[in-house]
């Protein structure tokens, strides 16, 4: 059983070389179709809750997977994944759960669409502390800040910048591949995520015990925190909804693409792949514990 799965982890650590940068292009080429100028204008429409979502991904995020991990006192792997799983905010996941809940969309298509862009300079420096503070000052990242920053824009700036001038040429062909795409990403990242946990089945055993619990935290503290720093700002419900999954659900195409592909570091993976099997379970919950509260208060968004 032992070789098998030795001779599986190798043969799929090869397919996510392979298959995992093209998955995230996808991704984001779905992303660029469903985006039109008016998602980067709706910042003027609502700023608050565009400011509100943005500084609660883009630093508080990061910020509570830096102080998590200390006080968890994770393995240095560990907790330079959960760093990295924090710094990739948003994606479609965040958008399909948020459209479940009947929430605020366009806020969410929004926020994707500008944390997409922005992120692309923040991921290499968040990625570049973690390494100093938890491997120690001067550890190799295998790549530097500069060269991630280029890579990080081929998988994402550039096929997102795609699907948008396809959109804008071709506005009805874009609108009916959106949700064909969408389908397509799901299974591939179900796929992608199947070889991940095969090609890295030893890191996870070995940490389990010990990411498990800080995974499990983490997911709950970020879900939380978009939830409180929405309702002190007291926006409407269905904003509230929106940001609680824009900061709760990370963009696990992007995590994986950095640790497997552009860090090749498999053993950073493990934070994001038990991420993957715990976060669908605490997202769907709040779906349902978001459609009552909507309901409630009479604000279901129309979608």
């Amino acid at each position: 059983m032992v070789e098998l799965l030795q001779a599986l982890s190798e043969e799929a650590a090869y397919i996510n070389a392979e298959v995992i940068p093209w998955v995230l292009r996808l991704v984001m080429v779905g992303l660029g179709l469903s985006l039109a100028p008016a998602d980067f204008k709706r910042v003027i429409v609502f700023p608050k809750a565009v400011t509100i979502g943005l500084l609660a991904q883009l630093a508080g995020l990061p910020a509570a997977a830096f102080g998590l991990s200390l006080l968890f006192g994770a393995p240095p792997a560990i907790a330079v994944g959960l760093v990295i799983l924090a710094a990739c905010p948003s994606g479609v996941t965040a958008n399909a759960y948020t459209f479940a809940s009947r929430a605020d969309v366009p806020l969410c298509v929004t926020l994707s669409a500008i944390t997409s862009v922005v992120t692309v300079f923040t991921i290499p420096f968040f990625i570049d502390l973690a390494f100093d503070l938890f491997f120690g000052e001067g550890a190799v990242t295998q790549i530097s800040p500069t060269g991630m920053l280029v890579s990080l824009a081929t998988f994402t700036l550039v096929p997102l910048s795609i699907g948008m001038i396809f959109r804008f040429f071709f506005p009805q062909p874009a609108e009916r591949a959106v949700e064909p795409v969408r389908k397509l990403v799901l299974y591939l990242m179900l796929f992608v995520l199947l070889l991940g946990i095969i090609s890295s089945y030893e890191d996870l055993l070995a940490h389990f015990m010990t990411a498990g619990p800080l995974v499990i935290v983490m997911t709950l503290v970020t879900m939380g925190f978009g939830y409180g720093a929405a309702k002190v700002f007291n926006l409407p419900m269905p904003q509230v909804v929106t940001i609680t999954f824009e900061v709760g659900v990370q963009n696990l195409a992007l995590a994986f693409a950095i640790t497997f592909n552009i860090l090749q570091r498999p053993d950073l993976a493990v934070a994001a792949l038990i991420y993957a099997v715990i976060m669908p379970a605490a997202a769907l919950g709040f779906v349902a514990v978001a459609r009552r509260l909507l309901v409630g208060e009479g604000e279901v968004a129309e979608v």
